[in-house]
């Protein structure tokens, strides 16, 4: 006769499940946010509180250390983004099809980012890119002219 009754042998049996799934669980987090964030292969975007007008509206996000700024445009649709490097070469880039998420905080990965200066032929001569040579970039604010001649300009 055994000395471990059945209903110990599941509660343990149930306890070493939960924690495979805790442990499993905590080492996807691990693998697919912490690591890649803490070794620079990650960047974060936070929503801004910046007021971003593009003789309409719009919204952005800026990078984790403030080295660059994605401003979406609403005002035309589909949502278009442009990426603003603020920090050492100066930098404007149309995002292509691939627009910011209404998100509080994103992450993108450095081997597949959205905006590209590389982009599709087809939907760069659609777009409503920007013309770098306007570009001016100041301490809590960006502006820039489109093609089109739109006026984007965000302050944060």
């Amino acid at each position: 006769m055994s000395i471990i009754s059945g209903g110990f042998r599941m509660r343990l049996a149930l306890k070493i499940i939960v924690a495979m799934a805790v442990l499993f669980t905590g080492l996807g987090i691990y693998a697919a946010f912490v690591y890649p964030t803490t070794h620079g292969y990650m960047r974060w975007w936070f929503e801004s509180s910046a007021s971003v007008t593009v003789d309409a509206s719009g919204y952005a996000h800026i990078n984790s250390d403030h080295s660059a700024i994605i401003i979406t445009r609403t005002d035309s649709s589909p949502k278009q983004s442009y990426l603003v490097s603020l920090s050492g070469q100066r930098a404007l880039i149309y995002c292509g099809q691939w627009h910011a998420p209404r998100l509080i905080a994103f992450p993108i990965g450095h081997v597949n980012p959205p905006c590209s200066a590389l982009g599709n032929v087809e939907e760069l001569t659609r777009a409503d890119s920007p013309v770098l040579s306007t570009l001016v970039v100041r301490p809590r604010s960006v502006e820039f002219k489109t093609a089109h001649g739109k006026t984007v300009s965000a302050s944060w």
